[in-house]
């Protein structure tokens, strides 16, 4: 993975990106450029949630939720790519995020 985007993905966490449309837009086109890449799979998530954001706002405790999802998964990958884990653990990793992340903003439609 290219060490840009890994900064780049550092910033987003530290800055709180979830909320911000037009970052998650920016987001999942950078990863998205990337290619075959484990962590190019990470823009489906992203790309969802912005998605969700586009409908409405979230309440509070939905969102925290949402954070409570993405900030320690999203830490997890950043790990195994620093650490140069195989491709295999960082592809687990990215699938378990936008899992729990998809499988949240399910069943909050639900709830609606």
């Amino acid at each position: 993975m290219v060490p840009d985007v890994v900064a780049f993905l550092e910033e987003f966490f530290e800055a709180g990106f979830v909320w911000d449309e037009a970052g998650l837009a920016d987001l999942a086109d950078r990863l998205t450029a990337l290619g075959p890449s484990p962590v190019a799979e990470l823009a489906h998530g992203f790309a969802a949630l912005r998605l969700r954001l586009e409908m409405g706002e979230l309440s509070e405790p939905q969102r925290r939720e949402v954070e409570a999802v993405i900030y320690p998964r999203l830490w997890k990958v950043l790990e195994a790519v620093r650490a140069g884990l195989p491709e295999g653990e960082q592809r687990a990793r990215v699938h378990v995020l936008n899992r729990r992340l998809a499988r949240l903003l399910a069943t909050e439609a639900d709830v609606l």
